[in-house]
C-alpha cells in the first residue's frame, strides 16, 4: 500500500507541477506557488482536522519544519530555473529527492529487499532521463547546483515529516502547509521573487496546483506512515516523469529518444520497488 500511495503522490505531484509551470509563463512563479498555498490552506486543515488525531506540539513543529524545507526546495527550483541554462535543474531535483531519502532511511536500519534495490537503482536515473532536456554534452552547472539544492529540500520534506507520530494522522500538514507560505512570503518580501495580486494570476490554474499539491501531501504522509521511507520517498519523486508525459499529451511537445527510454525504465523501477 505504501508504494502504491507514493506512486499516486508521483502523479498528483507530476500534474499539479504541469499546472504550476503553465501558470508560471502567465504570471510571477512565486505568485503561483504563494496563491496556491492561500486557497489550499482551508481545504488541508479541515481535512486533517476532520480526520481527527492528536498532535504534540512536537509533531506540529515537526510539520512546520518540513514545510520550510519545502519551501526553500521551491525558492532554490524557480530561482534555478529563472538563471538561464538551467536544464539540470528539474532533473537534479528529482534525483537528489529520491536519493536523499533512502541514505537517511538505510542509516536508521531499513532493509529493502534485493529487488526492491534494483528499482531504487533504476529510479533516479529514470528521473534523470525523462526530464533532462539539455542537449547532448550541454552541462548547466549552475542550474545543476540549484537543482541538487531544491532535491535536497524536497527529499528534506519527505524524510522531516516522516518523523511525526502516527497518532498525529494529518495534523502536521497544517503547519507545514502554514510555513511553506511564510517562507515563499518572506523570500519575496526580500525582493529575489515578485508578487502579484490573485486577481494577476490565472485562477483556475492556481486551485488546480494547490489542490493537486495537498492531495499529493496527504498520500505521501499517508503512504510514509504504512510504509517504508526509502521505497515511498522514491516511488514518489517520479514526479517530473508525469510532468514530461502531461507536456507531451497537453502541449504536443517532443519526447526525445532518452525521455522515452527514462519513461520505460520508470515503469520498470515501480514494478520492481511494488515486487520487492
Amino acid at each position: 500500500m505504501g508504494i502504491f500511495l507514493g506512486g499516486l503522490t508521483s502523479l498528483l505531484y507530476g500534474v499539479g507541477d504541469f499546472l504550476g509551470g503553465e501558470g508560471a509563463k502567465r504570471a510571477p512563479a512565486a505568485a503561483i506557488v504563494l496563491w496556491a498555498g492561500v486557497v489550499s490552506f482551508p481545504l488541508v486543515s479541515a481535512i486533517a482536522l476532520i480526520n481527527g488525531g492528536s498532535a504534540s506540539g512536537t509533531d506540529l513543529a515537526i510539520g512546520a519544519a518540513a514545510g520550510t524545507a519545502g519551501a526553500l526546495g521551491l525558492v532554490f527550483l524557480f530561482t534555478g530555473l529563472g538563471k538561464g541554462r538551467a536544464a539540470a535543474v528539474a532533473p537534479a531535483a528529482g534525483a537528489v529527492a529520491g536519493i536523499l531519502p533512502v541514505v537517511v532511511a538505510v542509516a536508521t536500519g531499513e532493509r529493502p529487499s534485493t529487488l526492491a534495490w534494483l528499482g531504487v537503482g533504476l529510479a533516479i536515473p529514470a528521473i534523470l532521463l525523462s526530464s533532462w532536456v539539455a542537449d547532448p554534452g550541454d552541462l548547466p552547472w549552475g542550474g545543476f547546483g540549484f537543482g541538487v539544492i531544491a532535491g535536497i529540500g524536497f527529499g528534506g520534506y519527505a524524510v522531516i515529516i516522516d518523523r511525526t507520530s502516527a497518532t498525529s494522522e494529518l495534523l502536521p500538514l497544517i503547519p507545514a502547509r502554514a510555513a511553506t507560505m511564510v517562507v515563499v512570503l518572506v523570500v519575496a518580501l526580500l525582493g529575489m521573487w515578485k508578487l502579484t495580486g490573485f486577481g494577476q494570476v490565472p485562477r483556475g490554474i492556481v486551485l488546480g496546483n494547490g489542490f493537486l499539491d495537498v492531495a499529493g501531501n496527504i498520500t505521501l504522509l499517508t503512504g510514509l506512515r504504512v510504509g517504508s521511507l526509502a521505497l515511498v520517498a522514491v516511488s514518489s519523486s517520479l514526479y517530473p516523469v508525469v510532468t514530461v508525459v502531461m507536456a507531451r499529451v497537453v502541449n504536443h511537445e517532443h519526447l526525445r529518444g532518452r525521455q522515452v527510454a527514462g519513461i520505460v525504465i520508470t515503469l520498470v523501477a515501480l514494478a520492481a520497488i511494488a515486487l520487492g
